[in-house]
C-alpha cells in the first residue's frame, strides 16, 4: 500500500543502513518530544505489535513519516511471515534464532552518538549469533530489560541513563562464521549441504559443535562469553562447511582422542549433546539427530533396543571387552589375546590385562566366537598337517604356521584356517615334476643340514618347484622338493638373497627389468660370493621384493587382470595420466600400484 499522502516529519531523523523499523520509531518518538515508542506509534495510527513483528503496511506507514525507503526498511527487520517464522533478507527463520526479548547494540556506537537520538539498533543484532557490529568490530553489549511488553523494542528508552562498557574488539579470525551468516542473510542460502539446512539449525549446530571443539565436552553454556560463542560458531563452521562426512570424520576424531573404556558416549561429547538432545521438539534438527545418532549407533557399544536421541539401537554394530563377555558368554582371557593378536588390542603399561585400540566390530566378534569351536591345540594341529608336535613347534617359532594367540606366554592354539592357509602356500608351488632326486622336505632338510623351518622358507622365498601326487589332499609329509634345486638356491640364498634370474620368474618380469629397477634403488641388492664358481655376484634381497610386489605393478600384471594385450594396457593406463618408472627403455613398464588400481 502506498502512503504518498503521508509526508515525512518536520523534526526527523537520519535512517541509518540496516536500522530496524522499531529503532526507527524509537528515535522518531524522541526526537519529536514523546515519551514512548508505543504512544508516538499509535498518534500516527501503527500498530506496535505488528510493527515489531515487521507489518508491511505498518513499515510502509513509519517509513513516510521518516522520509526513507519502505523496501529498504522493510528488508532490515524481522517480519513475521508464518507462526513462529520471520523473514530477515534473504532468510526465512525461525523465531529460536532471535533473542527479541533480549536486545543487545554496539558499546562504540553508544559512545559515538552525539545524542542519543543517533544510536540505531540493526535488525540483524536480534539475531543470537550475531554478536559484533561490523562498522567497529566490537561485540555487542546486553541492554538494560524493559519493565513491559510494550517498551522491549524501544531502544531509546532502554538505553536511556545506561553507560556501555568498555568495547572488545573482536579477533578477525573468529568472525568467519559470522561473516557466513550475513551473507546468507544478504545473498540467501548457496547449495552447500550447510546452505541446505535452515538457518537456525546452521546456526546453532556450528556452535554447539563448535563449543565442544573449543571448551570440551564440559563446557556450561549459560558461562560463554560472547568471545567464547564466537570461537565456537567458527570453530564448527569451520567442520560443517565441509559437508556431513567431515562432520562424521570429526565426532571421529574426537572419540580417538580419548581411550576406550567403559564410559558412554556422553563423556565425550556431553555439551554437544545435551544440547541437541533438548532440540527434540524441533524436526528441523532431524538430519543432525539423525546423523549423529547413526554415528553413536555405529561407534559406541549400544545394545539393541537402547534409546538414543529417541530412537531405540536396531542392532549392536560395535563391542567393548566387557559388553562382548557379556553377549556371548566367552572367555575374556582369550578374547582378549585373540583380538591382541589382530591389533586391535594391547597390554596395559602395568602389563596386568589389555585394552582395546577402538571398540571392535560386531562381524569380528561373532567371527571369534565361531573360531573359539573350532580351535586346535598344537598335537591336534600337527595331526591336520600330519606333523609330530615338536615339528609344529619348529613351523610355528618364525611364523610359518600362525599361532591364533600371538601371546609368548600363551598356549599355543591353532585355527584350521591357518593350517590351511601355511599347506595352501605349499600346494601353490606344486609343479610337474622335472628331476628324479625329489625328497620329503624333512628328509632334504637333513641332507643340506639345515633345519627343516629354515628350508621351508626358503621354498616359499624363492617359489622352489614341489611335487605331490595329489595336491587337493597332500600334508605337510607328502611334499616333495628336488635336492639339486635345493642345493643351488641354498648357495645363493645367503643373506637372504634371491638370483636376478629367480627374482624375474618370480615377480614375472624380464631379467633386463630386475636390473634396472635394481640400479635405479628400487630393488635392493646385494653383492653375494656364489659358493660353486667363487665369482662376486649381485642378488635382490628378498625383503625388497616383497615390498616392491606390495607398491608396484607390472603391465603385464595389469594386462593379465583385464585381459588386454600388454602394449593396450600401458596405452591406457598412459592416457590415464599413470607415470611409470623411469627404466631401461627395453625393460617392462612398472606402475606404483596406488596409480593405477
Amino acid at each position: 500500500m502506498m502512503f504518498s499522502t503521508i509526508k515525512p516529519l518536520p523534526l526527523n531523523v537520519k535512517h541509518q543502513n540496516g536500522e530496524s523499523a522499531t529503532s526507527l520509531a524509537s528515535r522518531l518518538a524522541r526526537r519529536n518530544g514523546v515519551s514512548g515508542m508505543a504512544m508516538f506509534l499509535s498518534d500516527f495510527g501503527i500498530d506496535y505489535l505488528k510493527l515489531s513483528n515487521g507489518d508491511q503496511e505498518d513499515c510502509a506507514r513509519l517509513a513516510s513519516l521518516a522520509g526513507v525507503d519502505q523496501a529498504e526498511l522493510h528488508r532490515h527487520t524481522p517480519a513475521l511471515v508464518s507462526p513462529g517464522w520471520f523473514r530477515l533478507g534473504m532468510e526465512e527463520i525461525k523465531f529460536t534464532a532471535f533473542s527479541r526479548t533480549a536486545l543487545k547494540s554496539c558499546p562504540q556506537c553508544l559512545q559515538d552518538a552525539s545524542n542519543q537520538n543517533d544510536a540505531a539498533h540493526f535488525g540483524i543484532w536480534q539475531l543470537t549469533s550475531i554478536r559484533t557490529c561490523c562498522l567497529h568490530g566490537c561485540y555487542l553489549t546486553p541492554l538494560p530489560t524493559s519493565s513491559g511488553t510494550r517498551e522491549r523494542f524501544d531502544v531509546i528508552k532502554l538505553t536511556s541513563g545506561f553507560s556501555p562498557p568498555k568495547p572488545q574488539i573482536a579477533n578477525d579470525q573468529d568472525l568467519l562464521f559470522e561473516h557466513y551468516l550475513r551473507n546468507r542473510i544478504k545473498k540467501g542460502p548457496g547449495k552447500t549441504w550447510l546452505d541446505r539446512l535452515p538457518f537456525h539449525v546452521a546456526a546453532q549446530t556450528c556452535e554447539g559443535l563448535g563449543l565442544l571443539l573449543t571448551l570440551g565436552p564440559k563446557a556450561r553454556r549459560e558461562t560463554v562469553t560472547p568471545a567464547q560463542w564466537a570461537a565456537a560458531g567458527t570453530a564448527g563452521y569451520g567442520v560443517l562447511r565441509h559437508g556431513p562426512d567431515a562432520f562424521r570424520e570429526k565426532l571421529k576424531e574426537i572419540q580417538r582422542a580419548h581411550p576406550v573404556d567403559n564410559t558412554l558416549y556422553r563423556t565425550r561429547y556431553r555439551v554437544f549433546f545435551e544440547w541437541l538432545r533438548h532440540r527434540d521438539d524441533d524436526p528441523q534438527f532431524d538430519v543432525i539427530r539423525d546423523l549423529v545418532r547413526e554415528f553413536i549407533f555405529r561407534n559406541f557399544p549400544i545394545s539393541e533396543g537402547y534409546i538414543v536421541l529417541g530412537q531405540p539401537c536396531p542392532e549392536q554394530y560395535v563391542h567393548s571387552l566387557s559388553t562382548a563377555r557379556s553377549r556371548y558368554g566367552m572367555s575374556g582371557w582369550k578374547l582378549a589375546r585373540r583380538l591382541a593378536s589382530m591389533g586391535l588390542a594391547e597390554r596395559k603399561t602395568s602389563g596386568q590385562g589389555f585394552v582395546l585400540t577402538g571398540y571392535v566390530p560386531t562381524e569380528i566378534i561373532n567371527d571369534i566366537a565361531t573360531d573359539f569351536d573350532d580351535l586346535l591345540n598344537a598335537a591336534d594341529a600337527g595331526k591336520h598337517l600330519g606333523v609330530e608336535r615338536f615339528m609344529m613347534t619348529k613351523l610355528t617359532k618364525p611364523g610359518l604356521v600362525e599361532k591364533y594367540f600371538d601371546e609368548k606366554n600363551a598356549s599355543p592354539m591353532y585355527h584350521p584356517r591357518d593350517l590351511d592357509g601355511f599347506l595352501g602356500k605349499l600346494r601353490a608351488r606344486v609343479e610337474r615334476p622335472k628331476s628324479e632326486d625329489l625328497l620329503d622336505i624333512a628328509t632334504a632338510s637333513h641332507r643340506v643340514r639345515i633345519p627343516t623351518e629354515r628350508v621351508v622358507e626358503i621354498i616359499l622365498r624363492n617359489h622352489l618347484p614341489l611335487h605331490a601326487v595329489d595336491p587337493a589332499t597332500t600334508r605337510f609329509p607328502d611334499f616333495h622338493v628336488s635336492l639339486a634345486v635345493l642345493r643351488e638356491v641354498i648357495a645363493a640364498d645367503h643373506h637372504g638373497t634371491v638370483r636376478p634370474t629367480r627374482a624375474a620368474k618370480i615377480l614375472g618380469i624380464n631379467i633386463r627389468t630386475i636390473r634396472s629397477l635394481m640400479d635405479t634403488g628400487v630393488l635392493k641388492s646385494c653383492d653375494i660370493e656364489e659358493l660353486n664358481s667363487g665369482r662376486m655376484r649381485r642378488y635382490v634381497c628378498a625383503k625388497s621384493m616383497e615390498q616392491f610386489s606390495k607398491s608396484h605393478i607390472s603391465v603385464v600384471e595389469l594386462a593379465t587382470k583385464s585381459g588386454r594385450l600388454p602394449s593396450v594396457e600401458a596405452v591406457i593406463q598412459l592416457d590415464r595420466g599413470a607415470k611409470p618408472l623411469p627404466l631401461d627403455p627395453r625393460a617392462n613398464m612398472i606402475f606404483r600400484r596406488n596409480d593405477v588400481l
